[in-house]
């Protein structure tokens, strides 16, 4: 059994890939998502920590993971990679790609951090007047302290539990911006300056995270952007991303799976 931790863009694609090659598999969300066909894949959702991991690939006999989640779910990367590591399972990340508008390599108005306590820092250098995090709303809380003395505001999915969650949070109601990411340059630039937004804050969350439609619509708009590098995978990971270089892993894996046996 092959166990795929998704809930973005690329858990569909390696879950279509792995239908139309008749493997049976096992998909796995941190929370619920929206249902798709699956012939030989079965669904669970819910966060796990390392025990319920390690119960689940005992009940199911896995024999790979892939790895699609969220570039940003760290925990959930290290708890794959350390019982993984314990239960001699490979594990394959299937990464989506980081593509970055030519122009932006040139322009000083990039700006990179490596955590959100240093985009705190690198924001309150810039002094902008109105900041608008792109960067969803389990980050309200790492930006508490930047929002609570500077005014800033959070896009979020148009969802009562999204806005329920930054409710709790204790964000002002009226600075939440409820939209999906349009993918489109001319809709992000529009929103910027409707709002009158005068620097952008967005996570490395790369092209299936519209990263690039982002910063070209900052860059249209003449605002400044600090982009929160995505954390280090762990070392253990066989990174891949395109379906050619998965198939190879795969059948890889599975021909030293039967050497084992």
């Amino acid at each position: 059994m092959i166990v795929v931790f998704g809930g973005t863009t690329e858990g569909k694609q390696v879950a279509r890939f792995l239908e139309e090659k008749e493997l049976a598999y096992l998909y796995s969300t941190k929370t619920e998502a929206e249902p798709f066909v699956m012939v030989h894949g079965k669904y669970r959702f819910g966060a796990l920590d390392v025990r319920g991991m390690e119960h689940l690939f005992r009940q199911r006999n896995v024999s790979a993971v892939i790895d699609a989640a969220h570039p940003f779910a760290s925990l959930l990367h290290e708890t794959v990679s350390d019982v993984c590591l314990r239960f001699s399972i490979p594990v394959i990340r299937f990464e989506r790609i980081y593509d970055l508008p030519r122009e932006a390599a040139y322009s000083k108005n990039i700006y990179y951090s490596s955590s959100f306590p240093e985009a705190i820092d690198l924001l309150r250098f810039l002094k902008p007047k109105r900041v608008l995090a792109m960067t969803g709303v389990q980050t309200i809380d790492a930006l508490r302290s930047y929002w609570k003395e500077h005014e800033m505001r959070v896009r979020i999915l148009p969802s009562g539990k999204s806005v329920m969650f930054a409710q709790k949070q204790g964000f002002p109601l009226g600075n939440l911006i409820l939209l999906k990411p349009s993918g489109l340059i001319e809709e992000e630039s529009r929103i910027i300056r409707a709002y009158g937004i005068d620097c952008l804050l967005v996570k490395e969350s790369g092209n299936s995270g519209f990263l690039p439609v982002k910063i070209t619509a900052a860059m249209l708009c003449g605002i400044p952007v600090v982009i929160v590098k995505r954390p280090k995978l762990p070392d253990s990971f066989i990174t891949v991303t395109k379906r050619s270089e998965l198939n190879r892993e795969l059948e890889r894996i599975s021909k030293l799976h039967h050497a084992g046996e």
